[in-house]
């Protein structure tokens, strides 16, 4: 499933797996399993070091805003490029699917969307 990143400005506030639920190829929706992972988590360890530490000034500095503060809410989505699952903190390698800075969801919230599933 996607893991969402979500930020506040440079700062890493919450990692988000979100896995679709009942087989279904997409957690668009709110219709997925969230489980959420404290910043530093080993399960995320490796992607988050090299996001946050490597991708993220290297894509700043590509479009010319290195010196400019990011968006106060914004999150980034991963997509595993092989499909597996993370076992014991061993990463697979994640490719960006999106970027968004404009209609941020809060997964907490959306964890509860649709069905019987409440706070």
């Amino acid at each position: 499933g996607e893991v969402r990143m979500l930020m506040v400005g440079d700062i890493l506030q919450c990692i988000i797996h979100k896995k679709p639920e009942s087989g279904g190829l997409s957690a668009v929706g709110g219709q997925a399993a969230y489980t959420y992972f404290k910043p530093g988590c080993v399960e995320y360890a490796d992607l988050e070091a090299k996001f946050i530490g490597q991708d993220l000034p290297s894509l700043k500095k590509a479009l010319g805003i290195d010196n400019e503060p990011l968006p106060l809410l914004w999150t980034a989505d991963f997509i595993p490029k092989d499909g597996k699952p993370i076992l014991g903190g061993v990463s697979t390698e994640f490719v960006v699917g999106e970027f968004n800075c404009s209609c941020v969801g809060i997964s907490k919230l959306q964890a509860v969307c649709g069905g019987e599933k409440t706070l």
